[in-house]
């Protein structure tokens, strides 16, 4: 493949050029926007939205009809459009790109930020026969993509160029590294849902600092693309204002399906603060026994641990042995909110024991949990103050403490993280 047939070229450099028609290059209108298709792994320009000659609504030129070059001063089309049969809408899966992209912001989730888009770097492949193929490959973020647009880069690059006798860096971004918070179908009204699979390996907590750079549109767009269990990730990184910020835009149903993955004190705190009609509208989306759980520990004093107390603590029975708990520690721990103890319990669900992470690892598989578990247990009454369990966990420095009701039964878990958090709120908010 030589260099001639692959090259190129800017969006910017594309936008508003003529359209004309082979043979006798007559213009017939001009370029508005680019419709491109996003099931390539760069997404593929697959037609031309233009206003033609003596037509007041846009038009949208197939991209097959294009004939190969390289786009610096006109678009070519190797028939008049239309000619062959009439012009019919574009099709609902594609994007505009200039619409979606110039001037929006998007994350880069190689850098876990929120960008600006000033211009998009676009490849042009003359290799086919009949058309050429143009593909999106970089996000153009810098100065000088800014300037192009506007139409100041030959001026200011040749000043830049004499002062510091070098040219202005481009700073492009690979479409591989960039996750877009919106895109806009053909029609223009369409907000489509975005893949979100890019989002999903970056951290929750540069998750929930990449949503309070965007807008409310692009926060809302972007936790209804990803999957229930991810934002709750994502929720608990967050402030409680942001919480309640997003919550205000996303449909019942949606939220329900984030509630319903949170750890359950963090699902409390949440839903305390949301306005009743909204909260006992969320209780009718959720499983039955889920908005019972919920509703049980929202009764308990908001300074009681139980207020900030989890339900989903990882127990067995003492008859287990190392290698069973091990294998259920596997299984519980992505709903489990600590899994470095596990608590030991009887068929009353009576506290009989602890066993750390650390223990069951290094003991064989069939030992019995009975022989290596501590009986000595460090527990926090279901109606203890907040900073009575603070106290403990600065006495003996402990990651959990067993939450116990009056009878010695466990009904939870308290975190270090979520007392810390409830001691002092402004380190939530920080």
């Amino acid at each position: 493949m030589g260099y001639e047939r692959v090259n190129f070229t800017y969006l910017s450099t594309i936008l508003e050029i003529p359209l004309t028609v082979q043979p006798d290059g007559r213009p017939i209108g001009k370029v508005l926007d680019l419709a491109a298709t996003t099931t390539h792994v760069y997404p593929k320009v697959t037609g031309i939205v233009a206003r033609l000659n003596g037509h007041r609504q846009p038009a949208y030129i197939p991209w097959n009809i294009v004939k190969p070059g390289s786009f610096t001063h006109a678009i070519a089309l190797t028939q008049f459009p239309g000619s062959d049969s009439p012009l019919g809408p574009a099709p609902e899966n594609e994007i505009l790109l200039g619409k979606s992209f110039l001037d929006k912001q998007i994350i880069s989730t190689s850098g876990h930020k929120v960008v600006r888009v000033n211009d998009l770097h676009l490849l042009i492949d003359n290799t086919a026969k009949d058309s050429p193929n143009l593909f999106l490959v970089h996000i153009d973020i810098g100065i000088k993509g800014l300037l192009r647009r506007l139409g100041f880069l030959p001026f200011v690059s040749a000043v830049f160029t004499w002062i510091v006798s070098r040219d202005i860096k481009d700073q492009l971004l690979p479409w591989k590294n960039v996750q877009p918070t919106t895109t806009t179908s053909v029609s223009g009204s369409l907000h489509l849902k975005t893949d979100a699979s890019k989002l999903e390996e970056i951290h929750p907590a540069d998750l929930a600092d990449i949503l309070e750079d965007l807008g409310s549109d692009e926060r809302t767009s972007l936790v209804e693309s990803l999957e229930p269990s991810v934002a709750a990730l994502m929720f608990k990184e967050m402030s409680l204002r942001l919480q309640l910020q997003v919550c205000e835009s996303l449909e019942i149903e949606r939220l329900a399906g984030i509630i319903t993955e949170m750890q359950t004190d963090d699902a409390v705190d949440l839903l305390d603060e949301l306005p009743p009609a909204r909260r006992n509208a969320l209780y009718g989306s959720l499983p039955p026994d889920r908005v019972q759980e919920l509703r049980e520990l929202s009764r308990l004093s908001v300074h009681g641990v139980g207020s900030i107390m989890n339900t989903d603590a990882i127990t067995a029975a003492r008859s287990k042995t190392a290698g069973e708990i091990l294998q259920t520690i596997c299984t519980e721990a992505e709903t489990a909110e600590v899994i470095y103890y596990v608590f030991i319990v009887d068929d009353a669900l009576q506290l009989q024991g602890v066993v750390s992470l650390r223990h069951l690892l290094t003991a064989l598989p069939d030992t019995r949990v009975s022989e290596i578990m501590t009986t000595s247990i460090i527990s926090v009454p279901l109606d203890a103050s907040i900073k009575q369990a603070a106290r403990l966990f600065f006495k003996y420095n402990f990651d959990a403490l067993p939450v116990v009701d009056d009878d010695g039964k466990l009904r939870g878990i308290v975190s270090l993280r979520d007392t810390l958090l409830s001691t002092f709120p402004e380190m939530r908010e920080d």
